[in-house]
């Protein structure tokens, strides 16, 4: 049998100064073991501790500033087993500050000790607990067991004793690097989300005027083959306007390219009014404009241009009315995108050329 020497305790200042040293609560929080879930990983170790050394109680404990919370228990019965944590001075506290295992026989022979509340309280008598140091030399808790006779603790007890404790650290350094690789993963999924907000963002800037905020001719290409493409499915009405702002040279020369700006942004909004929401308006030129109207007839196109050439005549916005002309054209059999646009823009010519403010289908 090996005999253990009895430890000279600490003080209380100096216990004290280690439960409340920043750096060492720091690296405590760290672990996230504080008031979390018991976890079989930890209890397995807690278990093996007591079935080998004949302990009836072991257990793992984090100290807190004020505080003694236990991770794992292992036959702590009583309140305490479900509260899973202690206040006031513990045989803990003078494991912190031990430079190695502390290992007390019979705690109510020796001076300082029997003093330590458990021992009236749950009887405590018998004690052998190893620090849980980290790499950086702080000290988190104990991997302790515990006896209410006096116990002569082997050299054996406590060898199995420092490799459950070598163990526990690998847990609690397991569980951290989990964690941290979950963090990581979850920083990685946000940055991800916002690239890909930032891809769409992109991808609609690329698409959009940035005088009006309609849809650019780009846009427009694409979404005119969509519908003609949707057309050849559902065998329903397509028609487009192509529309253009009248005399609008003069509005830049006699007021400036700032107004011309401002009455094509008008403009855009009042044509953004006049349609539905599948309807789309896009600024396919300087001052020119089209418009896409999927489940459209012809009639319908023609209802829709006067609507739009009405509006825009009866605004105002530089002192004086501004007009538009429109050419409408719906699509016909068998009839691709470039030959509807062409047909459409024909007949805004037509428009323009026969006095403007008007609507002329083709």
């Amino acid at each position: 049998m090996t005999q253990w020497p009895p430890p000279a305790p600490a003080d209380n200042a100096r216990i004290q100064a280690a439960l409340l040293d920043p750096e060492r609560l720091a690296a405590v929080r760290d672990t996230g073991l504080l008031d979390s879930i018991a976890e079989e990983s930890f209890d397995r170790l807690t278990r093996l501790a007591a079935r080998i050394t004949g302990a009836p109680v072991a257990f793992v404990s984090v100290l807190d500033a004020h505080r003694d919370f236990y991770k794992s228990t292992f036959d702590m019965g009583g309140p305490l087993n479900t509260l899973r944590q202690l206040t006031g001075r513990t045989f803990c506290h003078y494991s912190l500050v031990s430079e190695g295992p502390l290992v007390l026989d019979d705690a109510t022979q020796l001076p300082v000790f029997r003093d330590v509340p458990t021992v009236t309280s749950l009887g405590v008598r018998a004690y052998a607990g190893i620090p849980l140091k980290t790499e950086a030399g702080q000290v988190l808790g104990s991997f302790c067991a515990v006896d209410f006779k006096a116990k002569q603790w082997t050299e054996q007890d406590i060898d199995i004793l420092q490799e459950l404790a070598h163990s526990a650290m690998r847990e609690i350094r397991l569980r951290r690097a989990l964690h941290d690789a979950e963090t990581l993963n979850q920083q990685l999924v946000q940055q991800l989300r916002k690239v890909d907000e930032l891809n769409q963002a992109l991808h609609e800037l690329a698409r959009t005027d940035p005088l009006t905020g309609l849809r650019n001719r780009r846009a427009f290409d694409d979404s005119l083959g969509l519908e003609i493409a949707a057309v050849e499915r559902t065998r329903s009405p397509l028609s487009l306007l192509v529309l253009d702002v009248d005399h609008f040279k003069q509005i830049n020369d006699s007021f400036g390219h700032d107004a011309g700006d401002k009455v094509l942004r008008s403009i855009a909004q009042v044509l953004g009014g006049c349609v539905r929401i599948i309807d789309i308006v896009a600024r396919v030129g300087g001052e020119e404009f089209a418009v896409i109207l999927p489940h459209t007839d012809a009639q319908g196109a023609h209802e829709v241009a006067q609507r739009m050439r009405v509006a825009v005549a009866q605004a105002s916005w530089l002192g004086q009315p501004t007009t538009i002309s429109i050419g409408a054209a719906s699509l016909r059999a068998a009839e691709t995108a470039d030959s509807l646009f062409a047909r459409a823009d024909a007949a805004l010519y037509a428009a323009k050329k026969s006095g403007r403010n008007r609507v002329v289908a083709a």
